[in-house]
């Protein structure tokens, strides 16, 4: 090459719709009116579609004869559908509209462009470069601009982390060239130009071309990359855990299980272009170099899903108050929530909860190509000092039991997520699945959010070893529960009443991974199990082994716990059980048993001098509980192994205005034996089943051909629904919202739906249905959609 080259920028113009990405991350931090202003203020500047260029450049377009008379680029083709295909990108929908169509490719993997020139292309005679560039202020220190050389050797390799171009095939005017990212490419929109230099001297004053095109190429991860820090060696699990829009979220307590089902929508058209403003948003709206690292993408996830602390996506709310907002058991997918975000300017959505939390965790994961999975823990604790236990207190009255509020809690269940990825951080020890919580819980260096932690490490209790948050996720799966009696003068000490060892992270469950739609039971859990993996076992060892025992001691002594809980043994006069009745549907009345034996090692009677069985309603998270009923039994004689029962029913009229919305209660047993002084104590969890929505809906449905969705339920309370609402939400369905008719007491409530399905495939529906009175409503359908 000869002299100083002057830039000379040309090439097609985007079009008024298109916004640049930083563009959309300040739109979405504006008003209405003056995010129109801006984009009117854009197009009367004539630079507004450029980056700031140097004093020496030229913008023009390619009438210019200074662009004509020389080699330049006429056309470039991003091969849009065969890239796709081969990138398992095909199914984001804004790669195959009819207008405005763009290329997602995934890093690590080369994708073919063809560049159509004026004239052939000459190895002798001309050069070629490209330039890559994300972000308003490229720049090569930041990995953010990048120039390449294109090799024209078609069995050439580029070195993995690094950008690559070749020539792979060459025609008269055309050639086509294959392009690799580098395996940790940052995620994003990426803007190219091809420049073009003659080889030879010229007379006139030397330019370089700048071909600039006007559809990005957004890269996202690459799991079925080898080099990418999120490969997934068992490629059949990807079908499930990036390719899989449907769902289903564990819901209820550890033996009333139930689903929440879950609309992801990750390849949903603008869905990708919203995770990836959520995603600079965490990084203070700048390209960061974090942004190709996973193991921060997923931690800047799990703080952006949550509106605590920058203005994420979703507010929490668990006041039962949802005024001015959506309530949480109303959503059954992400679309519509990330959709409310945008529409608003960036305003969080309200109001969410764990579930929801996870299941928009799950989409912005599975859209950026991170596999994901939402992970239900049933009997979850919440330890707020980091002890790893969780304490409860009672004192005494009379001949009675009373528990002190404490910080602490058990959950009746908590979702949070799991991502795949390397642990370059720590070492091939800790690769896998890795926990990450969108839920608003505690701060973790100063924000709310938490994770990523391996899995493995809190099946092990390797707590004080690994990033991020162990211990609090440890106590989530295998804290011990510890009760204690607070006794007053003149002893003025602790009295640990029970140990319990086994309550703690029970059922840890997520759906199966077959790549399908959920197309099973709502709220009857035993027909739900066949959708259901449980991964406790990947979580912590056989409840009771001595290696469970020995992670919880080494979790103990990283939290450096004061006190010996663990040798605490109780003695054993009786025993206490409630038994498990399930399937009572809200509005009905049930039943509640104790049963209590007689289990002392010699023989010889024991009196229960005063039983005391108490029925409360709570959130699901343990908290602000209401008591239902209190019933007494006095003087039980238990002869040596003597088993009896007592029995009660609870009336409908006793407890559904006391209710919380999940409908949760907590059923305590507390013994007083006359011959010992002991106490004993035993807690379990019950819920009532809400009414399912019947869906009826054809099975088979042609695309963008109407179909009818026929919806019907039972009122099963004695008063009317009132404030009624639908939505309806599913992969490949535009979602639905509408208000409803009030329902009155103890009748059939029906109505009918026209819908369209965009896309072909098995498509899950989602149904939700929220009033005032009785939330948590849902039914689903699948349909088989066909071109």
């Amino acid at each position: 090459m000869f002299g100083f080259f002057r830039n000379l920028f040309y090439g097609p113009e985007r079009g008024e719709d298109y916004r640049f990405p930083w563009e959309r991350d300040e739109d979405l931090d504006r008003g209405r009116e003056e995010r129109l202003a801006r984009r009117r203020r854009r197009f009367e500047e004539e630079d507004a579609f450029h980056e700031r260029r140097g004093p020496e450049d030229i913008v023009t377009n390619d009438s210019d004869e200074r662009v004509n008379s020389k080699f330049h680029v006429r056309d470039v083709n991003l091969n849009i559908q065969k890239n796709t295909k081969e990138h398992h990108t095909d199914g984001y929908m804004c790669t195959k509209r009819e207008k405005n169509q763009e290329l997602v490719v995934r890093r690590g993997q080369p994708f073919i462009m063809t560049i159509t020139f004026d004239r052939p292309y000459k190895n002798e005679e001309n050069e070629i470069f490209f330039h890559f560039k994300t972000g308003k202020r490229p720049m090569t220190s930041k990995s953010t601009s990048i120039k390449i050389d294109m090799s024209e050797d078609p069995t050439s390799v580029g070195e993995a982390t690094k950008w690559f171009a070749k020539m792979v095939y060459k025609t008269d005017t055309s050639i086509d060239v294959e392009i690799q990212p580098p395996c940790n490419c940052i995620i994003g929109e990426w803007r190219f130009t091809i420049q073009t230099e003659s080889k030879l001297k010229e007379e006139d004053e030397p330019i370089s071309l700048m071909y600039e095109h006007n559809v990005d190429v957004i890269v996202i991860l690459n799991p079925w990359c080898k080099d990418d820090q999120v490969y997934m060696e068992r490629e059949s699990l990807l079908d499930e855990y990036i390719l899989n829009e449907s769902g289903a979220i564990f819901v209820g307590n550890y033996y009333q299980r139930s689903i929440k089902p879950w609309n992801f929508g990750q390849f949903h058209d603008e869905i990708l272009s919203i995770c990836l403003h959520i995603i600079r948003k965490g990084f203070n709206n700048m390209i960061d170099p974090g942004m190709g690292d996973v193991i921060k993408l997923s931690r800047v996830i799990s703080k952006m899903v949550n509106a605590q602390d920058d203005n994420g996506i979703v507010s929490g709310n668990w006041s039962g108050d949802y005024t001015g907002g959506t309530s949480p058991t109303k959503w059954v997918g992400s679309v519509a929530m990330l959709k409310d975000y945008e529409d608003s300017n960036g305003t969080p959505v309200k109001f969410g909860q764990c579930w929801v939390f996870s299941g928009i965790t799950t989409t912005v994961c599975r859209a950026i190509g991170m596999p994901a999975r939402s992970i239900s823990n049933f009997s979850s604790a919440h330890d707020t000092d980091g002890t790893t236990t969780i304490d409860k207190v009672f004192v005494r009255d009379g001949n009675e039991l009373v528990e002190k509020k404490m910080p602490d809690s058990i959950w009746n269940f908590h979702v949070w997520n799991e991502v795949w990825m390397s642990r370059t951080d720590l070492g091939k020890d800790y690769d896998g699945w890795q926990v990450i919580d969108a839920t608003p819980q505690e701060t973790s260096e100063g924000i709310y959010c938490c994770g990523p932690a391996p899995v493995i490490a809190i099946k092990h209790g390797d707590i004080s070893k690994v990033k991020y948050d162990g211990p609090f996720i440890f106590a989530e799966v295998n804290a011990d529960i510890v009760s204690w009696e607070m006794r007053g003068p003149p002893a003025n000490d602790w009295i640990v009443i029970k140990a319990e060892t086994k309550e703690v992270g029970r059922y840890i469950s997520t759906k199966k991974p077959d790549g399908k739609p959920y197309n099973g039971n709502v709220s009857i859990w035993r027909d739900n199990d066949d959708y259901r993996l449980d991964v406790t076992s990947e979580y912590k060892f056989p409840e009771g082994s001595l290696e469970e025992r020995l992670a919880v001691e080494k979790a103990d002594r990283a939290a450096k716990l004061g006190r010996d809980v663990f040798k605490v043994s109780e003695s054993t006069d009786v025993s206490m059980t409630i038994a498990n009745k399930d399937g009572f549907l809200v509005g009905n009345d049930f039943e509640v048993e104790v049963q209590v034996k007689n289990i002392r090692s010699e023989r010889g009677r024991r009196t229960i001098k005063h039983l005391q069985v108490v029925v409360d309603s709570l959130k699901y998270t343990g908290q602000s509980r209401q008591n239902i009923v209190k019933r007494s039994f006095e003087n039980i004689k238990l002869d040596f192994s003597e088993e009896k029962s007592v029995t009660f029913t609870v009336k409908a009229d006793e407890y559904w205005d006391k209710m919380y919305e999940l409908f949760s209660m907590e059923i305590t047993a507390f013994a007083y034996i006359k011959e010992t002084g002991n106490y004993y104590l035993k807690k379990d969890d019950f819920r009532l089943r809400r009414p399912d929505i019947l869906v009826e809906a054809p099975r088979v449905v042609q695309v963008k051909d109407p179909f009818e969705l026929k919806l019907s339920f039972k009122n099963t309370l004695p008063v009317p629904l009132t404030n009624c609402s639908l939505l309806i939400e599913g992969n490949g369905i535009k979602h639905k919202k509408t208000e409803e008719s009030d329902v009155p007491p103890k009748s059939e409530w029906s109505t009918s739906k026209t819908l369209e399905a965009e896309t072909s495939g098995e498509l899950q529906i989602n149904v939700s249905f929220d009033c005032h009175e009785l939330k948590d409503i849902v039914g689903i359908a699948v349909i088989n959609s066909k071109d």
